[in-house]
Order: structure tokens, then C-alpha cells, then sequence
């Protein structure tokens, strides 16, 4: 099996195409995959197999000559990813949304290649809706995401893909390997570039409840572009002392930092949902409102409504330190956040679009 992957913008379109290439990898040697990447986007960062390369630039939503430059880019990645497909040769192409699949579909699709989309958020992403006709197979994660598709028979809830290392062992037994001997672990993570206004509720966390606490260790991971920012602020705080903290621009083993909390507060990306749900932990969620369609919120806001984490917009971050107080002294609600997220997790997923790969060809 050869399969072409695409999608690119945020590492929520990029995440789970790694995790389905992980997967075709590990079913067979013999299997094939490849990349297709833009010039600029942050799957040249976190894609390490075989890549390509086109020059693409997203379409604005309004009226500007930077159009005209974006229609002029579109041909020739459509020539270019035809060159691309001729040369790798693939049995399928799974493209996860974002500007960069576009010329990629569209030129599989001329050369009679099956086409795979997936689409992680509850509200699609308007490539993902553009080329819903030229896709064999439409995935979804959320299955409220159905009504916004006009090609129902294509549509299949399979989930979010996982990527590899997020099967460990018990919550407990990774503690102990990670020599963490507070009682209770919090997980704070605003994204992999940062989150200003969730760094600044989280100094306010640490100096008024954590520091105060020494049975909770906080992990705080602050994103590249704000850790300086947020190592001053702790400084000016006088909290550099504080011995139950972690502070960190980006957190290489999350599969195990996340597996051995007890709470997480978190941006509300899919994959990142995923696999909270995945690791059934009770959680925090601040939609990011800097994102297309509001889709952040959206995610948050369905898991709400089932009871499955609690929603704390940006403009309401001032609870934070009462919410995080109340979960981490009332068990049994963490317990019920983790039972509902839970059933957000399709633990198959990996396998089903797998085998769906398998079948199509």
C-alpha cells in the first residue's frame, strides 16, 4: 500500500495524518508512505518521513489582489502535485483539511486516484467541504459534524487517529517512573506556539492555589513564543522557589505527561480532545477564539453539553482557580468528566481507517 498524505495549516490537520501514516508503517514493511508539504507550514516541522514540497497560499475570504496571486499559485500546485503523484506513485491519497490538500485532491482526483478526507473538528473547514465531491470517503470525528455535508452516503464516524505513545500503563505506574511523588498532577498546555491570556491565568493559578499546595505538582507547558514572556512574569512574582512546578516551552513526552495527570487545562484543538478522551482525563478547556469558524469553541462546547469537561471561555478565565480547586477536592466529578470524555474516544480508529485503506484498494 502507497498512500499520499496532505493537509497542513495547524497541527490539528497534520496530527492525524501522522497518526494514519504511523499506522500504515506498522501494519507492513512493504507499505509506503509520503508527505506532502507547503513552503511555510508547520508539517515541514513535525513530519519525519518522506516529503514533497508545493507553493500554496490560502484564499482569502475577502475581496484582495492577494486572490489573484492565490488563484495563480493553485494552477501550478495542481501541476506540481501531479508530478508528485506520477513520481511516488500512490495507491490513495488521505488529505485532513487545511488549504494545502486542495491542489493535492484535485489533481488525484484528475489522475483517477482514490481520495480519503478526514475532518477532526465539528464544524468542517472549507477545503474539506470544497472537495467533498472528488472524495471516495468522507471520516469524521464528531458525528454532529454529518449535517453539514451534502454527500451523506460518503460520510463514515470512525473518530480521531492516535498517534503512537499514547498506550501506556496505569496512571499511577507512570508517576512512579517519572519520579512524581505529589498526589495529584496537574497538566497546563496552551498550544505549541502559547496562549497569552492562559499563561496569565496560570501565574495567577500558581501563586494563589498551587504554591499553597504542595500535594499538587503543576506541569506547565507555555509555548515557544510566550516562555520568556512567562519566565519574567514568575520571576516579577517571586515564585521562581516554588518547588511543586514545571515550567516548560514544550512537553516532548506528552503521551506520558498526560497519562499521569489528574486534570488537564488545555486548549480545545481536536486532536487534542482526542486524546484527553483517549486518556479519559478530566479537563479544563479554553477554546482558542483565533481560529476559523470558532471551531475551538465548538469542540469544547459539544463535550459540555455531555458532560464530558468543563468550558471556560477567555473572558471568564478569572474562575479558573476556583474551578481548578473544586475538581482537584471533589473526586467523584473528576471521575464522571473522565467516564464522559471517555466515550468520546474511539479506540479503534487507527485500525478502522486502516482497514477501510485496505478495502477501497
Amino acid at each position: 500500500m502507497r498512500v499520499l498524505f496532505c493537509g497542513g495549516g495547524t497541527a490539528g490537520h497534520v496530527n492525524p495524518a501522522i497518526a494514519v501514516a504511523q499506522t500504515v508503517m506498522r501494519n507492513s514493511t512493504e507499505n509506503k508512505v509520503a508527505y506532502v508539504v507547503t513552503l511555510n507550514g508547520i508539517e515541514n516541522q513535525l513530519v519525519s518521513f518522506k516529503k514533497y514540497q508545493i507553493d500554496v497560499i490560502g484564499f482569502k475570504r475577502r475581496l484582495t489582489l492577494k486572490n489573484f496571486s492565490f488563484l495563480k499559485k493553485q494552477i501550478k500546485a495542481i501541476e506540481k502535485s501531479k508530478q508528485i503523484i506520477n513520481e511516488f506513485r500512490p495507491d490513495i491519497v488521505f488529505g485532513t483539511g487545511g488549504y494545502a490538500t486542495v491542489p493535492v485532491v484535485i489533481a488525484a482526483k484528475k489522475l483517477g486516484i482514490p481520495v480519503i478526507l478526514h475532518e477532526s473538528n465539528v464544524i468542517p473547514g472549507k477545503a474539506i467541504l470544497t472537495l467533498q465531491s472528488k472524495a471516495d470517503k468522507i471520516l469524521l470525528n464528531f458525528s454532529e459534524s454529518e449535517k453539514y455535508f451534502k454527500k451523506k452516503d460518503k460520510l463514515l464516524h470512525v473518530g480521531n487517529p492516535i498517534r503512537n505513545g499514547f498506550e501506556h500503563e496505569s496512571k499511577e505506574r507512570i508517576k512512579k517512573s517519572l519520579g512524581i511523588r505529589e498526589k495529584y498532577v496537574v497538566l497546563c498546555i496552551g498550544g505549541s506556539l502559547g496562549a497569552q491570556r492562559l499563561n496569565n491565568a496560570a501565574i495567577e493559578l500558581v501563586d494563589n492555589f498551587v504554591r499553597y499546595r504542595k500535594d499538587i505538582l503543576l506541569i506547565w507547558s507555555t509555548g515557544k513564543n510566550e516562555y520568556n514572556n512567562v519566565i519574567d512574569m514568575i520571576s516579577k512574582r517571586d515564585l521562581n522557589n516554588v518547588k511543586n512546578l514545571i515550567v516548560t516551552d514544550y512537553i516532548k513526552n506528552i503521551p506520558e505527561i498526560m497519562s499521569s495527570s489528574d486534570l488537564v487545562i488545555s486548549r480545545a484543538g481536536a486532536m487534542t480532545i482526542s486524546e484527553l478522551a483517549h486518556c479519559k482525563k478530566a479537563s479544563i478547556l479554553v477554546p482558542s477564539p483565533n481560529v476559523t469558524n470558532n471551531h475551538q469553541y465548538l469542540n469544547a462546547k459539544a463535550l459540555e453539553a455531555s458532560g464530558a469537561a468543563i468550558l471556560i471561555t477567555e473572558d471568564k478565565l478569572y474562575t479558573l482557580i476556583d474551578v481548578v480547586k473544586g475538581l482537584i477536592e471533589n473526586e467523584r466529578e473528576r471521575e464522571l468528566l473522565e467516564s464522559n470524555i471517555g466515550e468520546y474516544s474511539k479506540k479503534d480508529a487507527n485500525k478502522t481507517i486502516y482497514n477501510l485503506l485496505s478495502n477501497i484498494l
